[in-house]
């Protein structure tokens, strides 16, 4: 059995974020708009037994990529977002949301060969009701390859991290994954790797990579279990550690808590971090505030364990929010007051 993380100070928490307004990270991969489309569903539809739902209200929101450059700057970061959306009504709300939350769009490329990537959910009285998909998912062309490819050689220099946020999309290129390869190799950086399929970055050097539990299975081509999630995982630490590459492996598990992994003499160790269940509210995009946190914390010097339970500590703020949300620095705060305060 993994031991459970030690308690962690509060005062030492608090320190670490608030360094964390004099850090700039880059965020690499697939930026999306989340559009949350609400109204009222009273009746059925004479054509089919489906909801007649009368909309009251839209809202749009970074997703993706974009989420967590939003989490980033909510956590009192400075992002830089590399990506590509289409030159079309869903890229321009996405500017939008991005230039409103004060996120320079200047490494965000446009290209009129391609769709905007856009998940609209339709939610009446509270329930989820349907979630409709849209954009390009093929591998970018090679000219924007190329723009991309200078800007991020360019901007690494002046960066304290990076954040790859691949959900195979087509963003991240096996020339731009080889480029992050070469960039980490000469000039080492903090780098968080969230990849639907971690296994193209092994020879990055990434510093952690954030698998959840089906992402984990795939990787290590297993099936599916409800029950002793963390025991059935445990046994392969060493082969999830080879196969990623990665210094630290922190596989996130949502009701039962995050493994966190590590390389070291004269063998793997394994951490295990209880969490408080999360409510049914349709939350999204809590493990791009994972991320985000994890980064932040990691660029700051904390040690994996301090950096795991800020992680953690944020995507616990945002699970109590509706819809894709992000964290904030004081609400990030309080959760570690509570979480320390639990562990008295």
């Amino acid at each position: 059995m993994a031991p459970p993380c030690s308690n962690l100070n509060y005062s030492a928490l608090v320190s670490c974020i608030d360094t964390w307004n004099t850090l700039r990270v880059l965020v690499i991969g697939d930026a999306m708009l989340d559009c949350y489309l609400h109204g009222t569903a009273e009746r059925l539809c004479q054509e089919a037994p489906v909801p007649v739902v009368a909309l009251t209200d839209r809202q749009d929101r970074p997703g993706g990529a974009a989420n967590t450059a939003a989490n980033l700057a909510s956590l009192g970061a400075r992002p830089q977002l590399f990506s590509v959306i289409g030159m079309d009504e869903a890229g321009e709300r996405l500017q939008r949301c991005l230039s409103d939350r004060a996120i320079s769009t200047t490494s965000l490329l446009r290209s009129p060969e391609r769709i905007t990537l856009m998940k609209q959910r339709i939610v009446a009285q509270s329930h989820l009701l349907l979630r409709l998909d849209q954009g390009s998912t093929t591998a970018i062309d090679p000219s924007l390859e190329q723009t991309l490819a200078q800007q991020l050689c360019e901007a690494y220099r002046h960066c304290d991290a990076v954040v790859i946020s691949d959900y195979g999309y087509g963003v991240l290129t096996p020339a731009l994954i080889a480029i992050l390869a070469t960039l980490q190799s000469e000039s080492p950086r903090p780098i968080v790797l969230d990849a639907k399929h971690p296994s193209p970055y092994r020879s990055v050097g990434v510093t952690a990579v954030k698998p959840n539990y089906q992402e984990t299975l795939r990787l290590l081509g297993l099936s599916s279990q409800e029950q002793d999630r963390v025991q059935q995982i445990l046994p392969y630490r060493q082969r999830l550690l080879t196969l990623t590459g990665a210094a630290l492996v922190i596989v996130t598990l949502d009701r039962d808590g995050v493994l966190l992994l590590t390389d070291g003499q004269p063998g793997p160790t394994a951490q295990h971090l209880p969490v408080e269940p999360a409510p049914a509210n349709h939350a999204s995009g809590a493990g791009d505030t994972f991320v985000s946190a994890l980064t932040l914390a990691l660029a700051a010097q904390a040690q994996p364990e301090a950096a795991v339970a800020l992680a953690a500590a944020a995507a616990a703020v945002v699970v109590q929010q509706p819809g894709t949300s992000v964290c904030a620095q004081q609400a990030l705060r309080h959760q570690c007051l509570k979480q320390c305060l639990a562990n008295v």
